[in-house]
């Protein structure tokens, strides 16, 4: 019988994060029971936003795309989600994620989408963080994003951070950026502005 080279783990623990502007936000890792939650934050999420996350941004989350989203085991396939405790209910406000290349386990595609309503206020610096110190672990260099080549401004901006452009799937640029120590080594790197003008949000 073959055994899993990366069997699933146990969910890691949630953890705390005052924001710039006194908030609490709890990061914790997604779980199947998310699923509703998933469907009604896209739904809060800009058309600009959905783009900036999916290439080809659905109007709706299929059971087939929610299925692929929620297939975490947190080595491989990880998924942290932002939600705010001092609001009734804690709404989430932000996932971040990756996924393990297969061609090269040191690299991995990631992604930090944060509502439209809660962007700038550093929770994407806060998932960012938290998702770079878990790939790490994991054994992860390297992040990697899709972006269309029609989008040459945000291309030539990205590499003027120090992202590398190469060509990707038919249509898209794989853009890549070395992991950099965190916490205190984040803020200001190259990883932390790809993310910040690749994803649907502005960490502060």
């Amino acid at each position: 019988m073959a055994v899993d080279p990366h069997p699933p783990r146990a969910a890691p623990e949630p953890r705390h994060f005052q924001l710039p502007d006194g908030a609490t936000v709890s990061v914790r890792p997604l779980v199947p029971g998310d699923r509703d939650e998933l469907v009604a934050r896209y739904g809060e999420l800009s058309s600009r936003s959905r783009r900036l996350r999916f290439v080809s941004a659905p109007v709706h989350l299929s059971d087939r795309l929610l299925d692929h989203l929620l297939d975490v085991d947190y080595v491989d396939r990880h998924a942290l989600v932002a939600t705010l405790v001092d609001e009734p209910g804690a709404p989430s406000v932000g996932i971040a994620r990756y996924f393990r290349s297969a061609a090269d386990p040191t690299h991995a595609d990631a992604a930090v989408t944060v509502l439209d309503a809660h962007q700038g206020r550093g929770i994407g610096t806060v998932l960012l963080t938290s998702l770079v110190e878990t790939a790490m672990e994991n054994g992860i260099e390297a992040f990697t994003a899709d972006i269309l080549w029609d989008n040459a401004e945000l291309l030539d901006a990205l590499r003027s951070v120090g992202a590398r452009v190469m060509p990707g799937e038919p249509g898209l640029a794989t853009v890549r950026v070395d992991l950099p120590p965190v916490p205190d080594g984040l803020r200001g790197s190259p990883l932390h502005e790809v993310m910040r003008m690749a994803s649907a949000d502005t960490p502060a």
